[in-house]
């Protein structure tokens, strides 16, 4: 099983065997957001969210294709944040 975390930035991919649980610890909670087991998103980036499937969302992102996975829980953590 590959291990490894993938860092999604504008400009590039990077892939790394640091953990994202390690990751969550070392970035501003004000900025970043455990959304999903899978990912760690960065809550300026986020252009849209939308349902997916029954218990989860999608994440869309400026300047990039790439989206994230999103679970309910966190979905309404978000709708706080944003009002």
């Amino acid at each position: 099983k590959d291990n490894a975390t993938m860092i999604v930035t504008k400009d590039e991919i990077y892939k790394t065997s640091v953990s994202l649980s390690s990751l969550e610890e070392k970035l501003n909670p004000k900025e970043f957001m455990r959304c999903h087991k899978s990912y760690m998103i960065n809550l300026q980036r986020i252009t849209k969210i939308e349902p997916y499937g029954r218990w989860t969302y999608i994440v869309k992102f400026k300047g990039i294709n790439e989206s994230a996975l999103m679970t309910s829980k966190c979905y309404e953590e978000i709708k706080k944040i944003f009002g």
